[in-house]
């Protein structure tokens, strides 16, 4: 049998821009699924221990293929692949992707800034060898950790150490509002983005992310034929709490 060559090892081919932007992050997900087998023999032996230990196997290679998924519509998005396709906008893509995979926006939404968070701060997140597999919902918070702290090492040192529930509870901890003033004036300037006087390109990176976020979430819900409506809340779990009395009053109807 011909042995596969690796082209990369002699020097015969150098990695474009897109390789080396890109590869790490794919090798992450490199691993070979035998799960099923790992079940199926938990499931035979009738022992809860081994069936447990074999279900939390599952759900850690679900959250990896989700993540996978992510990183993959983040490639998608930053380097405009979607417009090959014929679609304007990356939101406009996305709508069509959430009928092929049969997954809420939610989970895709959360996947991709995960993933684009891994991939902005993955130099920094080496450094105190941050591993994905274990830590990777703590990147929802980075960000907001950075604006409310302002130390990065001391951010990524966490974001690597930390128990989830720590690095929230410390992320979103701080003597000073992450924006300021705490009500931001927002115009539409001669067809720009201008927040308390500043363009959108002069602001911080922090802020910047914050309304691509509730633009693109607005635009999404939009797309469903739903309207948006903004509801103050105190943290994620009166959100849950509001989706699940929502889907209560929808099976109703």
């Amino acid at each position: 049998m011909k042995a596969i060559k690796n082209e990369y090892e002699e020097g015969t081919l150098v990695p474009n821009r897109f390789e080396r932007t890109y590869l790490t992050f794919i090798e992450d997900f490199s691993r070979r699924d035998v799960l099923a087998d790992e079940i199926f023999e938990a499931l035979k032996s009738k022992d809860i221990g081994k069936i447990e230990v074999s279900m939390v196997s599952l759900a850690n290679s679900i959250r990896t293929n989700i993540l996978l998924i992510g990183l993959t519509c983040l490639i998608v998005e930053r380097e405009n692949i979607y417009k090959k396709a014929g679609y304007h906008s990356y939101i406009e893509y996305s709508q069509t992707l959430l009928e092929k995979l049969h997954m809420s926006n939610q989970s895709l939404s959360d996947a991709k800034i995960i993933m684009g968070a891994y991939i902005d701060h993955y130099q920094g997140l080496q450094k105190y060898n941050f591993r994905l597999e274990r830590n990777a919902h703590k990147l929802r918070y980075i960000d907001e950790a950075i604006a409310n702290h302002r130390d990065l090492d001391e951010v990524y040192n966490r974001a690597a150490q930390s128990t989830y529930r720590e690095f929230v509870d410390w992320a979103r901890c701080s003597n000073k509002k992450a924006l300021s003033p705490p009500i931001p004036k927002v115009k539409i300037k001669n067809g720009k983005i201008v927040v308390d006087g500043k363009k959108y390109e002069d602001l911080p990176d922090v802020l910047k992310k914050t309304i691509e976020q509730d633009l693109t979430a607005i635009y999404a819900i939009r797309a469903e034929g739903n309207e948006p409506y903004i509801v103050d809340t105190y943290g994620r779990g009166e959100q849950r709490a509001i989706d699940a009395f929502l889907k209560k009053y929808r099976a109703k109807k």
